[in-house]
């Protein structure tokens, strides 16, 4: 039986297809998602036990970006504010712990993350046309308790590869921890149901339409990190989602 597109938004929890601007730093949405993060990474850092986090690929748009400015944890716009993406909005959290010594948090780490926009296109890429342009890119140093937060938006998908993010951990576990090498880099995944009902239902996911390239059948996902970067979303499209993302160095 198929169901209705209000059907559909509303058994997702969206109250409405108009709101998916996602909202600049100091919104309610990213003061929300800072707070459920830190709760949710106080009770990780006590609780969690150690495992090994699953190396996933760097691919081909890193930008080594430490020299330029992109300390900063809303990385939806330009570093000047233009250019905001649109999208589902996402603070993600990652909690960054040493898994040699007893799964202690690691302060002072540096954590890039890096994805597509909501049509599979990435910034500063001369192939993608972006050349210059830094939305969606960015880095923040670990606090004490070992974790950051960025405030972003869902990826979308492009040819080849299921939704995901980039995520690299520089800190003394990095062969070359101020180079684009691409040690201690891993990627994290979406829900498939989710995407799916994103590409099909909601703009400006579905200019794309179904991504042919399931969670089951990409390469990274299946193949590299066997399925241990899915993030357990909290929250609806309407509002915005949260996530906290634990990663247990060294990344292998």
């Amino acid at each position: 039986m198929l169901l209705s597109r209000k059907t559909l938004l509303t058994s997702l929890g969206i109250a409405g297809a108009g709101l998916f601007t996602a909202r600049c730093a100091g919104s309610a949405t990213a003061s929300s998602a800072a707070a459920t993060s830190a709760a949710a990474t106080s009770a990780t850092a006590s609780n969690a036990a150690c495992a090994v986090t699953p190396e996933g690929e760097i691919g081909p748009y890193f930008t080594d970006d430490s020299a330029s400015g992109y300390d900063r944890s809303n990385i939806i716009a330009n570093l000047d504010g233009t250019q905001t993406q649109t999208g589902v909005p996402l603070g993600l959290t990652v909690l960054i712990r040493d898994g040699e010594k007893s799964c202690a948090a690691v302060a002072n780490a540096q954590v890039d993350i890096w994805h597509c926009n909501a049509s599979g296109v990435y910034s500063n890429e001369s192939s993608e046309n972006t050349t210059g342009e830094q939305w969606l890119r960015g880095y923040q140093i670990t606090n004490a308790a070992g974790s950051v937060t960025f405030t972003t938006i869902i990826p979308g998908w492009y040819q080849g590869r299921t939704t995901h993010i980039h995520l690299r951990v520089r800190s003394v576990y990095s062969e070359a921890s101020s180079s684009s090498d691409g040690t201690n880099t891993a990627q994290v995944f979406f829900d498939q149901t989710l995407v799916d009902t994103l590409s099909t239902s909601l703009a400006p996911y579905n200019s794309e339409g179904v991504n042919p390239t399931t969670n089951a059948s990409d390469r990274v996902y299946a193949g590299e990190t066997r399925g241990v970067g899915l993030l357990a979303l909290s929250g609806t499209a309407a509002a915005g989602y949260t996530a906290t993302y634990t990663v247990d160095l060294p990344i292998t």
